[in-house]
């Protein structure tokens, strides 16, 4: 965990499955957000395609464009940091606003990498080995009912925090990708990004 762009680069280690850049959200951003959530219908992008076109498609998507040119431009950074980072062009986008956890069974990602970040409620929650059980992972072995060992450990990332999060598709990374979910949310809403490479 770090405060720089540089420190996403520590998910190339092999011993690394989670990577933060941790960092606060601004006015603007939080204004353009907020304008977001009092859209006609709820906020649910799901988009791929060339990171060149994300910002053209955010602003044909979005309930409010007019009001979140701070959240285009924000998300289509990210976008163009995902591509240096792992050198694609294309990227897998979703960007969704929830009242409740999308995810709310601890588990692991099929795929190289993904990174997540939160602009409005709490963050993803990711578990450190050592609290982990991961044969109770999916359907579990059994004897072998709950994935997290120690409650006292369950780990949130900050809102606004950027985190590369492992999957079990990275190469040499099978049976080894960070265990995570997504948070309950006790009130309000809960607007959540993922960018995967390619």
């Amino acid at each position: 965990m770090g405060e720089q762009a540089l420190d996403l680069g520590e998910i190339f280690r092999p011993e690394v499955t989670l990577a933060v850049m941790q960092r606060r959200i601004d006015a603007a951003l939080k204004m353009a957000v907020k304008a977001q959530s009092s859209g006609a219908y709820p906020l649910r992008m799901r988009w791929r395609g060339p990171i060149n076109d994300l910002r053209e498609a955010l602003e044909r998507y979005l309930p409010a464009p007019d009001a979140g040119a701070a959240l285009i431009e924000d998300i289509y950074v990210l976008g163009e940091a995902i591509g240096e980072l792992f050198d694609v062009q294309d990227i897998g986008m979703r960007l969704e606003m929830t009242q409740s956890a999308m995810c709310p069974r601890f588990h692991v990602d099929r795929i190289p990498v993904r990174l997540v970040t939160t602009y409005e409620g709490p963050g993803t929650q990711w578990l450190p080995e050592q609290a982990a059980d991961r044969l109770a992972l999916g359907h579990g072995v059994v004897g072998h009912r709950d994935i997290c060992r120690d409650p006292e450990q369950i780990r949130e990332l900050r809102p606004g925090s950027l985190a590369l999060l492992k999957g079990e598709c990275w190469p040499g990374n099978e049976g080894h990708g960070l265990i995570h979910r997504s948070p309950v949310v006790p009130t309000g809403s809960r607007l959540m990004l993922s960018m995967d490479p390619g």
